[in-house]
């Protein structure tokens, strides 16, 4: 723990931020060539020396890292920040290294006597105080009243100090269990030592995973820890009478948890080193080996007489295993995704209940049958992870297009000059959000001045053109005399796209409109787009316009000058303005959508109840919409 301390408090210290992952990944695989390292070294020395001479590895090893460390603090030099204060920094790591030494001989006594819950509260206090970074204000100071508020950064050290509880608690406890398991199955101590070795590949494994990988903290919690509890609860089923494969079973099984619980440790330190201030990174990054610390006292709190005692060792192992698998498994909820755990004890559950209730309880016991079990769980749970990566991509795919969408078409006001408006736009793909249809509305000098229209084709193709026509339509509507010359200049500049991309059949259909303020007309131009239509007083007729050609053909220019025509707009009045894909809808018989009929049947006070009624209509007419929908209502203002 020493080493964890020191390697901690160092990285973040002595490397960049974004170098922190590759750094927690690498020290957590060096961490566990150590262990495996350190399980041979102990062996040697015990039998050279006694277990006196192996107790004395970590010593030498703390001893040699301790020596790193002031060679590290000589290169990097001065820190930018000022430190924490010495003393502080002094009382918190004699009260981290007491306590936690203190925890660790709670098997000589009693895991329920006095002392021993009185120093795990202490223990508790001192790992709440450094993982906030600072002691609490009162009673040994006040903050002014002035002052600003501490950082609040609990988010990462509460999933940093879970995660290493769960580690302290699953190696802890997996030592105790593959030592007592393997026992009963016929092998000796080493061939536990040698499956416990297992597990330091299985950090060493993650530790490149994570090396070459970017994990977030959720997807390896997720995946890591229910693998961990999976497979703990597999080593209930290792076979008797057969020492060899009981070993190599064990040591496969715990290369698992090995691997899922270090997946956890290094996306979560990760993310808790890279959010701690520069100035404590130093002291606040022993929360997180405290944690480990409190862990492994948890298991160890098991009186060693209940171990050692024939009567009472299969019972307890037994609990202890259970106990594990439930840790892990809660760990896995609570820092992953739920849906995960949730899914694997579920599938199990039900496959336990079915073999029960179809057949003998004694066949659903058998480990064959719980290997089974749990494997279905471990199939159903990926296949929810699996499930859960596409949603979630698929949601980011929808608001990365559905904010590209909104940043093309603006939505405009519902009042404009002397003009109630209503917009809504509905592309053909609902899943993608982005269409060829477009509209955009600009306020000038007294007039203000819309523009509906409709681009070949659909998805992001499209749009880049719908793009191309909204910017060419910004960026003239304020300088051009009137509808005719502003027409011009988008067909021209279609022309120009159409040629740039080589593309002969590029075009847009478009109509221009222009209300002068108190007017109670509007001037309108239809470069071949479908005809508006006006409402008022329970009738709905297209309004006759001359018919251009649509944008892009440049056949708009100095020469041809077409003049807009004038359309009434008296109050009680609407316009309305859409695109092909409203009115070109059809049913099963390949009728087209009757749009005029339908209107009279809609009410037309609300223009945005208007423009929505009319598209659930629409959408009750045919099955599926094939083409976007782009409308436009504009009513005389009531009132001033």
């Amino acid at each position: 723990m020493a080493a964890v301390v020191g390697f901690l408090a160092s990285v973040p210290v002595a490397q960049l931020t974004g170098r922190i992952r590759h750094q927690v990944a690498g020290a957590f695989a060096a961490l566990a060539a150590a262990l495996i390292a350190g399980v041979g070294l102990a062996l040697i020395a015990e039998r050279v020396g006694g277990w006196r001479a192996g107790e004395s590895v970590p010593v030498l090893l703390c001893l040699a890292l301790l020596i790193a460390s002031l060679r590290l603090r000589s290169l990097t030099g001065p820190p930018p920040r000022p430190r924490p204060a010495p003393e502080r920094f002094a009382i918190r790591s004699v009260l981290v290294v007491v306590l936690g030494a203190g925890l660790q001989a709670t098997p000589l006594r009693n895991w329920l006597d006095a002392q021993v819950v009185v120093l795990l509260a202490l223990a508790l206090t001192v790992l709440f105080a450094c993982s906030c970074g600072e002691w609490p204000a009162w009673p040994l100071r006040r903050r002014p009243r002035n002052a600003a508020a501490p950082t609040k950064r609990h988010a990462p050290v509460a999933a940093a100090v879970t995660a290493g509880g769960v580690w302290g608690f699953g190696q802890s406890a997996l030592a105790t269990v593959l030592l007592v398991l393997l026992s009963e199955r016929g092998a000796g101590q080493a061939a536990g030592l040698i499956a416990f070795a297992g597990f330091g590949a299985g950090f060493v494994v993650a530790g490149l995973v994570c090396l070459r990988h970017a994990v977030t903290q959720r997807t390896a919690s997720a995946l890591g820890l229910t693998l961990a509890a999976v497979s703990v609860a597999l080593m209930s089923t290792l076979p008797h009478h057969q020492p060899v494969l009981a070993t190599t079973l064990a040591t496969a099984l715990a290369m698992v948890v090995g691997t899922g619980i270090a997946m956890a440790q290094v996306a979560s330190a990760t993310e808790y080193l890279a959010a701690l201030p520069a100035g404590s990174r130093g002291v606040a990054a022993a929360a997180y080996p405290a944690a480990v610390v409190l862990g492994g006292a948890a298991v160890s709190g098991i009186p060693y007489e209940t171990v050692i005692t024939d009567a009472t060792r299969v019972a307890t192992i037994s609990q202890l295993l259970w106990i594990t698998v439930v840790v892990l498994a809660l760990a896995a909820v609570l820092l992953g995704r739920s849906a995960v755990a949730l899914a694997v004890a579920g599938a199990a559950a039900v496959q336990y209940v079915l073999v029960t209730l179809l057949s003998e309880p004694r066949y659903a016991q058998r480990p064959l049958s719980l290997a089974v079990f749990v494997l279905t769980g471990v199939i159903v749970g990926i296949a929810v992870w699996i499930r859960g990566r596409q949603s979630e991509r698929l949601a980011r795919t929808i608001a990365g297009a559905t904010a590209l969408q909104q940043a093309v078409l603006r939505h405009p006001p519902e009042h404009v000059g002397d003009l109630e408006l209503a917009c809504l736009y509905r592309p053909a793909t609902t899943d993608s959000g982005i269409g060829g249809d477009f509209y955009d509305v600009a306020r000038t000098d007294h007039t203000t001045r819309i523009l509906l229209g409709d681009v070949r084709g659909k998805g992001l193709d499209a749009l880049r053109i719908v793009n191309d026509v909204l910017g060419c339509f910004r960026s003239r509507v304020h300088d051009t005399a009137d509808l005719t010359e502003l027409a011009t200049h988008l067909d021209r500049h279609v022309a120009r796209t159409a040629a740039a991309r080589n593309d002969t059949e590029l075009f847009a259909t478009a109509l221009l409109l222009e209300h002068h303020d108190h007017s109670d007309e509007v001037r309108v131009l239809n470069c071949g787009h479908v005809p508006p239509v006006l409402l008022g007083q329970q009738r709905a007729e297209e309004v006759d316009l001359p018919v251009l050609l649509p944008l892009g053909f440049a056949a708009l220019h100095q020469h041809t000058r077409p003049a807009p025509t004038s359309v009434p707009l008296q109050p009680g009045t609407v316009l309305l303005l859409s695109t092909d894909g409203l009115s070109e809808a059809r049913n099963a018989s390949g009728d087209f959508y009757p749009l005029l009929p339908r209107l009279l049947d809609i009410p037309a006070g609300d223009l945005s109840r208007l423009l929505s009624s009319l598209v659930a209509d629409a959408q009750q007419w045919t099955l599926r919409l094939t083409d976007d929908i782009a409308l436009v209502a504009i009513a005389p203002r009531v009132g001033p």
